[in-house]
């Protein structure tokens, strides 16, 4: 299962960011996640943020 995060910051200051995780539940493969937030970054970058998204592995294994 993964689990989706972005930091989206309103310029590019560390002190205007916030972090976003998805509170929809886990998404089950990792190219669903890709997916997704590539799909949420894009939103957020046409809306003026800055945006790093990063999609973690929760269970066994590694994040990526």
């Amino acid at each position: 299962m993964w689990l989706a995060v972005l930091l989206g910051c309103t310029n590019p200051s560390a002190t205007s960011c916030d972090v976003l995780v998805r509170t929809g539940g886990l998404i089950p493969t990792e190219q669903a996640c890709r997916e997704e937030v590539s799909r949420i970054s894009k939103t957020l970058a046409e809306n003026g943020m800055y945006v790093r998204a990063q999609c973690y592995k929760i269970g066994k294994g590694e994040s990526t």
